[in-house]
């Protein structure tokens, strides 16, 4: 890593930490993620699954959704609830918005299966996220 690196160097996810814990909750459906995707992973714990930020918010990016041990993209869902692609902009943008507002939240890395995700454990993402979710 060079001096001008823009990869931050979060502090370590800590075992004690209740997001610990609720990230191992959605292990196996983060690995199953992991598998189909490259992208670098930034997992909100919510208290009945976690959201997922998938590639480089608030820039480029997709969400998804972990929910009953199963991941579901955003804009699957979105098509499946038959939003046009217009719609489904405007609820992007809506999801950078709320990533923006909480760019100064805590964030930490921590690995699964042996690859480095970053956690984010802010009830104000996570509720953001949650009511744009549900507003589809």
């Amino acid at each position: 890593m060079g001096l001008f690196s823009k990869k931050p160097n979060y502090p370590e996810l800590a075992s004690d930490n209740p997001a610990a814990e609720q990230v191992h909750e959605v292990e196996q459906p983060l690995k199953e993620l992991m598998g189909q995707v490259s992208d670098p992973l930034e997992v909100v714990p919510a208290d009945d699954g976690a959201y997922v930020f998938i590639g480089k918010p608030p820039k480029k990016f997709g969400v998804a959704k972990i929910e009953d041990g199963k991941v579901q993209s955003f804009v699957v869902a979105a098509k499946e609830k038959g939003l046009d692609p217009l719609a489904i902009q405007k609820l992007n943008e809506q999801f950078r918005d709320a990533y923006t507002h909480n760019m100064d939240a805590q964030r930490y890395k921590t690995s699964v299966a042996g690859k480095e995700i970053v956690v984010t454990p802010s009830a104000q993402l996570e509720k953001e996220v949650s009511r744009i979710m549900n507003s589809m």
